[in-house]
């Protein structure tokens, strides 16, 4: 539910600002002078429906592929080409918006495409169905069991990792001073335990990083089994919906799967205490 926030949200928005007529103009079609918005959730064998219906205007085949030439998102001939249901469904072009101004419920530049991202990222998908002069309905298809994991997310370099929360005892902050060499590793004192220190980049056989400052560290384990993992920095934290390995990645120790992030990204998601065994 807290992923379909956001989706529902502009949906909804887009619904009462894009899709209702005014009541002069419902009056003039032969609706009613209030018009409805219609959110329904239902059970479909192994997935859950969410639809957002509204008996509005419609989406104009036409306008869309105006503004869609007006924004050079694919060439003239490929867009004459698109019959009109194919044509509506380029509402999901990232940068495509017909809102000619901002109001109190869109036009902020959040479109349709963030929508689709949104939704994928909890592994399910988007579609839309529209009749000028009758209305629209998207319909959103979300699997039933699906598994959502809260993950730390780290920057290494140029790149992002996942590490689940429940896997993390601590997160530390550790002065450089405060670590001392150990044989051929380094460690740390922490809450009056020895700690070895190890570098997620050699974990991963990545290039490794000046440590500038303070060293950010993941606790993992607990007692004698306790260890620290050195990454560059702390991103955030975000529920995702993660999806194991397949294929040739299938079995590859030290990673538990990916998740696609709302913008798009792909997340790996690290099994650390695989990766330090």
């Amino acid at each position: 539910m807290d992923g379909l926030f956001d989706p529902l949200l502009h949906l909804l928005r887009n619904a009462v600002d894009h899709g209702i007529e005014n009541p002069a103009a419902r009056a003039a079609a032969g609706k009613p002078a209030t018009g409805r918005v219609t959110l329904e959730a239902r059970r479909e064998g192994d997935e859950i429906a969410v639809e957002v219906t509204d008996d509005g205007r419609g989406i104009d085949p036409a306008r869309v592929r105006r503004v869609a030439r007006e924004r050079r998102l694919m060439p003239d001939a490929a867009l004459d080409a698109l019959d009109d249901a194919a044509a509506v469904q380029l509402v999901f072009q990232p940068g495509f918006s017909t809102a000619a101004t901002v109001t109190a419920l869109s036009g902020r530049g959040v479109g349709m495409d963030a929508v689709r991202a949104a939704v994928e990222g909890l592994g399910g998908r988007v579609s839309l169905a529209s009749q000028p002069g009758a209305g629209s309905t998207i319909r959103l298809l979300l699997p039933q069991g699906a598994c959502v994991t809260a993950v730390l997310m780290v920057r290494l370099g140029g790149d992002v990792f996942g590490v689940p929360v429940e896997g993390v005892a601590e997160t530390a902050r550790i002065p450089a001073d405060c670590i001392l060499p150990l044989r051929d590793g380094e460690a740390f004192v922490f809450r009056g335990r020895t700690v070895p220190l190890l570098r997620l980049s050699s974990l991963l056989n990545l290039p490794e990083t000046a440590r500038e400052g303070n060293a950010r560290v993941l606790v993992i384990g607990s007692g004698a089994g306790r260890a620290g993992v050195e990454v560059d920095s702390f991103v955030g934290q975000v529920d995702v919906l993660l999806r194991p390995l397949s294929g040739l990645l299938a079995g590859i120790p030290g990673l538990l799967g990916t998740a696609l992030l709302g913008d798009g990204r792909v997340l790996m998601v690290l099994d650390l205490p695989g990766l330090v065994g």
